[in-house]
C-alpha cells in the first residue's frame, strides 16, 4: 500500500508581462533543435535503439491487440531479432498463464464453497477503552460490523465485560468471553489466555488476534486459502502478521464494502512501521503454552512474539503486507502509540525482564521476517523467500540473565 500523495496547489502562476513571447521563443528553438536532432546535423545520422523499453511498449500492444499484428511486424527493424519463433514462444506463454489464471479461479470458487465452514476464529477485546470516547465508539461499532460479514468462515469473540458492548456484539453473531477475574483495569487480558479460551470454545484450523480498531477485506480469506493449500496447516506451525495501514478519515468508511474500505486505504491510506504488528494469525498447533503471559494493547509484545516465534519455536512466520489489508482506524486520542500512555505501559518489558528474557526487538520487524507473501498475475496469493537480511534481523543468541 503505497502512500497517499499530496495534491498541489490549483492556485496558477503570476503573469509578467512579456513571459508568452519569451516562452514561444524558447518553443521554437526548442523544436528546431529536436527537429535536427533526429533528422541529423552533417553526417550525424540518430538510429533508433533497440531497448528495453522498445520491447515492452511492443509487447504491451500485441497483449493489447490479442495478436492481430504479428511481432515481426510491430517491432522496428533494429529488433528484427524477434521472429515468428519468439512470437510463438510469448502467444504460448500467454494463453498458458491466461489457462493457469481460469484455472486457479475455479480451484478458489470451489475452496471457498467448501471453506464456507468455520475455517478461523478471530479474537479481540475493548477491555482498555470505555464507551463514553464517541470515536472509539464508531471504531469499535465499525470492527463488530466488517467482522461479522465473513461468518461464517470465521468464528468471532470478543473479550469483555462491558454490557454495552456485549449486547452489541451478540446482535452481530458474535460470542462474548468475560474478562478474566482479578483484572483490575491496569492491564488488559493476557493474550495466551484469550487464544486458549478461544481454541476450546471453537474447533477451527487457524486461530487469530487482531486489535480492535483494524477493518478488514477479503483478504482475510484469500491468504487463509492460500495458506491452507501450501501448507499441512493440521501440523505445521504457521504465524502470520504484516503492517497496518493507517487512515483518518474512518468515520467516512462502509465497514460492510471492501470497495469503501479500499478506496480510503488508497486514498487517505499510509503504511505504517515495519515495528507495529497488529494482528497475529496462527494455526492451531502453536504452542501458546510456551508464550508468556505477555497482554495486549501495551508495547514490547508484539516484536517480541514474532521474534520467539522465528528464532526459539520452530514457527514458519510469514509478513503478508503486501497481500492482507489491515486498515487502521486512527482516532485523535493515541491512535498511533496508545498503548504507551495508558497506566502500565511497561508492563511487558517488566515481565520479560522478571523471567530473565533479554529480547531482540529487532529480530520480529516485519522486514526481518524470512518469508512474504505477494499477489501474482492471477490475483493469487504467493510465497517468496527474502533475500537480504541486516545485522540486526539476527536471532538474538545472548544467554539469560542469572
Amino acid at each position: 500500500m503505497s502512500k497517499h500523495h499530496v495534491r498541489s496547489s490549483s492556485q496558477s502562476l503570476p503573469t509578467v508581462p512579456g513571459t508568452k513571447i519569451y516562452y514561444l521563443v524558447f518553443l521554437v528553438i526548442v523544436t528546431v533543435l529536436n527537429i535536427s536532432f533526429f533528422l541529423g546535423f552533417g553526417n550525424y545520422t540518430y538510429h533508433v535503439q533497440c531497448s528495453t523499453d522498445t520491447i515492452v511498449e511492443v509487447l504491451s500492444l500485441y497483449i493489447a491487440k490479442n495478436g492481430e499484428a504479428t511481432l515481426r511486424n510491430l517491432m522496428p527493424q533494429q529488433c528484427s531479432a524477434t521472429g515468428d519463433e519468439t512470437e510463438s514462444k510469448l502467444k504460448n506463454s500467454i494463453t498458458g498463464l491466461i489457462d493457469t489464471c481460469r484455472i486457479t479461479q475455479r480451484e478458489t470458487e470451489v475452496d471457498l464453497r467448501v471453506k464456507s465452514k468455520p475455517t478461523v476464529t478471530l479474537i479481540t477485546t475493548f477491555a482498555d477503552h470505555l464507551h463514553a470516547d464517541g470515536e472509539k465508539i464508531i471504531v469499535h461499532n465499525n470492527t463488530l460490523v466488517n467482522w461479522a460479514k465473513f461468518r461464517p468462515f470465521v468464528k468471532l469473540v470478543l473479550f469483555s465485560n462491558d454490557t454495552f458492548w456485549i449486547k452489541i456484539a451478540k446482535s452481530h453473531g458474535w460470542d462474548v468471553i468475560p474478562v478474566a477475574d482479578g483484572n483490575d483495569g491496569k492491564k488488559p487480558p493476557v493474550l495466551k489466555e484469550m487464544m486458549q479460551s478461544a481454541m476450546n470454545l471453537h474447533k477451527t484450523q487457524w486461530y487469530g488476534y487482531i486489535n480492535a480498531d483494524i477493518l478488514l477485506t477479503s483478504d482475510l480469506i484469500s491468504n487463509i486459502v492460500s495458506l491452507s493449500k501450501k501448507y499441512d496447516v493440521s501440523k505445521t506451525r504457521i504465524l502470520f502478521t504484516g503492517r497496518r495501514t493507517n487512515v483518518n478519515n474512518f468515520t467516512t468508511i462502509d465497514p460492510t464494502s471492501d470497495k469503501s474500505i479500499r478506496y480510503h486505504a488508497n486514498r487517505f491510506g499510509s503504511l505504517y512501521t515495519e515495528d507495529a504488528e497488529d494482528f497475529f494469525i496462527t494455526t492451531k498447533t502453536f504452542p501458546w503454552d510456551k508464550i508468556l503471559p505477555v497482554v495486549i494493547g501495551r508495547p514490547g509484545y508484539d516484536n517480541w512474539l514474532v521474534g520467539e516465534s522465528r528464532c526459539k519455536l520452530n514457527t514458519t512466520v510469514i509478513d503478508v503486507t503486501e497481500t492482507f489489508l489491515a486498515l487502521h482506524q486512527t482516532t485523535l486520542k493515541g491512535g498511533n502509540s496508545e498503548g504507551h500512555f495508558h497506566e502500565g505501559g511497561d508492563y511487558n518489558i517488566k515481565l520479560l525482564k522478571k523471567n530473565d528474557v533479554v529480547p531482540n526487538f529487532l529480530a520480529g520487524l516485519t522486514d526481518c521476517i524470512y518469508f512474504k507473501t505477494y499477489y501474482t498475475f492471477c490475483d493469487i496469493v504467493e510465497i517468496s523467500q527474502r533475500h537480504e537480511f541486516g545485522p540486526a534481523c539476527a536471532c538474538n543468541k545472548a544467554k539469560p540473565k542469572r
